[in-house]
């Protein structure tokens, strides 16, 4: 007579690790597919910037290696080559950019003519009167952001979402030293390194006009090479990640 084969019961322990396995594999597999879904929702309502140079600085570029793999830091160096370099998306949709609000990181140009994108922080908004004070680089108080408050019409100390260290080694030119009025669709705009950024202090305020998109998150990490034709530093290893919001 042919003997039955007989299944050993499967013990406690062993139920409980197939549990987890089954499990762990599901949540890799929702993973998978929303950081998928993302990657496609990304690319098809916003649109993608790349950082190049430091003066966004360390909120943007902070993981930025030189050709040499030098870490770069807060003071502009070379892109030729540099591997680390962030890649953004930018929200460009009307409805998003009618409601930009001060220290939104915007993409943006300082005029009609400007060819390149910049991206920059909004530091004072249409129709506002602010004032900076220049004490100095590197003096305790320097580009302190002073903004006219319309209901008690007096200035207010404005804290911006910047280590003091940035700030204070700016330069402020003497233009901005007294109360300045922007226009109805003036936005002044500053790099978050300060130091090494030309922006609105130089280049004036930004017309809404050539504001292109307000930055959502950071969302790759590229390479940058020169391109022999055009001249010009271009992106290439694009290396999607968890998207870091803003």
């Amino acid at each position: 007579m042919k003997k039955e084969k007989v299944e050993k019961p499967m013990t406690p322990l062993r139920a409980a690790l197939d549990k987890v396995v089954f499990s762990l594999y599901v949540i890799a597999l929702i993973a998978a597919v929303c950081f998928s879904s993302f990657v496609w929702f990304q690319k098809t309502y916003f649109v993608t910037y790349w950082v190049n140079g430091q003066s966004m600085w360390p909120t943007l570029n902070s993981e930025t290696r030189n050709s040499k793999g030098e870490l770069l830091n807060d003071i502009a160096q070379s892109m030729n080559g540099a591997t680390g370099v962030d890649f953004v998306i930018g929200d460009t949709h009307e409805n998003v950019l009618s409601h930009l609000e001060r220290f939104d990181i915007v993409v943006c140009k300082y005029s009609d003519s400007d060819y390149f994108d910049k991206i920059k922080r909004i530091i004072a908004l249409p129709g506002e009167t602010f004032y900076i004070d220049s004490l100095g680089k590197g003096v305790e108080g320097n580009g302190v952001l002073h903004v006219l408050n319309a209901e008690t019409n007096e200035f207010e100390v404005v804290e911006q979402p910047i280590a003091d260290r940035y700030i204070n080694v700016g330069d402020y030119p003497s233009a901005y030293k007294v109360p300045t009025t922007l226009d109805e669709d003036e936005y002044f705009v500053m790099g978050d390194n300060r130091a090494h950024s030309s922006d609105s202090r130089q280049n004036g305020p930004v017309s809404k006009n050539n504001i292109e998109a307000k930055t959502i998150a950071l969302v790759a990490r590229c390479k940058t090479v020169i391109n022999p034709k055009s001249g010009y530093l271009e992106p290439v290893d694009v290396n999607y990640m968890w998207p870091r919001f803003f």
